[in-house]
């Protein structure tokens, strides 16, 4: 509840995150701006990619109990769009 990274405003706290630990990342930006419609369900950013990855997160939450696969999993689909988004111009 009170921890160093919340939901500060409002951003949600991968927001925070990134600011706080990505500096001026694009990528990690897009990427925060993601997040934060799918957790805040305020379609502030309307990224186009942003229902995809809300269904492929949601199907994972159904597919898998385990909190650490989850985890695991879910690094693994963030980490991909990640370099997908660092990898493309502008």
């Amino acid at each position: 509840y009170e921890a160093e990274f919340t939901h500060r405003g409002d951003r949600c706290t991968f927001e925070v995150l990134a600011e706080a630990l990505g500096g001026d990342d694009p990528a990690l930006a897009r990427l925060a701006e993601i997040v934060h419609d799918i957790d805040l369900k305020d379609a502030k950013y309307r990224r186009p990619e942003t229902p995809g990855i809300a269904h492929l997160l949601d199907g994972l939450a159904a597919a898998t109990a385990d909190d650490d696969l989850r985890l695991e999993r879910g690094a693994i689909i963030f980490e991909s769009l990640y370099r997908y988004f660092r990898d493309q111009p502008g």
